[in-house]
């Protein structure tokens, strides 16, 4: 079949078009997630998130809360303002963790809280409310589990540790902590005096 040389540049002209169309609809895509300017945008922002996550048998597991909520296209990742997760061992209120932001993968199985990070465990019978205070921490809530690298405090009544490099949390019923780098300690049941340390490895 050949083609006559009008119909020949009326081919062109369509298959041009049609390059064009497609790079038209792949800028646009880009421009949801980039904006023409290169910063990255989310497609959805919710205000004053409330959601619950329930167990097997229908009582709260988790809860999250906070107060800006931005979702983004390209990884399926969310950042959150004040964020508020609790977590509940059979509907009982265990742990409060809070910062100033948050980040949250696509699978929902990684969050990593930034910038005046707290991490409350609830009085027990056998324990005192205990904070723990750092500026960054990696939340694994399917396993309960907890870690940074950087410097942290811990605060259980009136005894105080502090630890260089960081920690691991556990936080479900065999609730622990280890930490690491150089600790300092400084317990009230030690009676060593006003303002007294005691230095741990």
């Amino acid at each position: 079949m050949f083609l006559t040389q009008r119909e020949f540049g009326l081919a062109v002209l369509l298959v041009v078009l049609g390059i064009l169309a497609l790079w038209l609809q792949w800028a646009n895509d880009d421009n949801q997630t980039q904006g023409f300017d290169g910063e990255r945008r989310p497609d959805y922002i919710v205000e004053g998130l409330k959601a619950v996550t329930l167990d097997a048998e229908g009582a709260p597991a988790r809860r999250l809360d906070a107060v800006r909520l931005r979702h983004y296209p390209d990884d399926g990742s969310s950042e959150l303002d004040e964020p508020l997760l609790q977590l509940f061992d059979d509907a009982v209120l265990r742990w409060n963790l809070r910062s100033r932001r948050a980040w949250i993968n696509a699978r929902g199985d990684e969050v990593l809280l930034e910038q005046e990070v707290r991490l409350e465990r609830t009085a027990t019978a056998e324990s005192a409310l205990i904070e723990l205070r750092t500026s960054e921490l990696l939340l694994l809530p399917e396993s309960d589990y907890a870690e940074t690298t950087h410097a942290v405090e811990v605060e259980r009544a009136h005894d105080r540790l502090s630890a260089a490099q960081g920690l691991q949390a556990w936080l479900g019923d065999d609730a622990r902590i280890r930490l690491f780098g150089p600790v300092r300690a400084r317990m009230e049941g030690a009676r060593r005096g006003p303002g007294s340390d005691d230095d741990g490895g």
